[in-house]
């Protein structure tokens, strides 16, 4: 049996929440869409259709927000052949 250690300092809450995001050395980039589905005070997880790469620092903004938090891609999984789910972790 395979015991799993979790690494996360901070609960998780589970959310189904809109995001929309940039990244951040793209000033006049489309804004591009994700849905979240956990979300902490220090970081959040979203599926997105994008190939984002790890170390890519992004502004994002949900509804919750009155303005976009900075952040950085910490991890990212290929779920099927065009959505991803990608682990930021705020600025």
């Amino acid at each position: 049996m395979v015991m799993y250690k979790e690494k996360r300092r901070q609960k998780r809450n589970n959310v189904n929440l809109p995001v929309t995001y940039v990244c951040s050395d793209e000033s006049n980039a489309d804004p591009r869409d994700g849905v979240a589905f956990d979300l902490c005070q220090s970081g959040m997880s979203f599926y997105t259709d994008a190939p984002l790469r790890e170390g890519l620092d992004l502004r994002i903004k949900t509804l919750m927000w009155e303005s976009p938090k900075k952040c950085i891609i910490k991890w990212r999984s290929k779920k099927s052949r065009n959505i991803y789910k990608v682990g930021v972790s705020f600025k």
